[in-house]
């Protein structure tokens, strides 16, 4: 199932000055408690340890870490 979410959704991303895959989720405030619309990623490439304030360049956009957690295994990081 990995490599079949990987094909269909993965999409670049740099994180630090390192190339990596990662799948793209949002959430919209009606679905959770927050203010605005957040950005997550699930990171489909191995080795890549996550910290707060990791610099993450997403569809040509400069962002920051701000939380991570791990989902199936792989982390699953907040940007804004």
């Amino acid at each position: 199932m990995d490599s079949v979410t990987l094909s269909r959704l993965g999409k670049p991303v740099t994180l630090g000055d390192a190339p990596h895959i990662a799948v793209e989720a949002h959430f919209i405030p009606e679905l959770q408690a927050m203010s605005g619309d957040g950005i997550s990623l699930v990171i489909f490439t191995a080795g890549y340890r996550p910290r707060r304030n990791d610099a993450v360049i997403f569809e040509s956009k400069t962002y920051i870490v701000t939380r991570y957690q791990l989902f199936n295994g792989k982390p699953h990081i907040w940007i804004e």
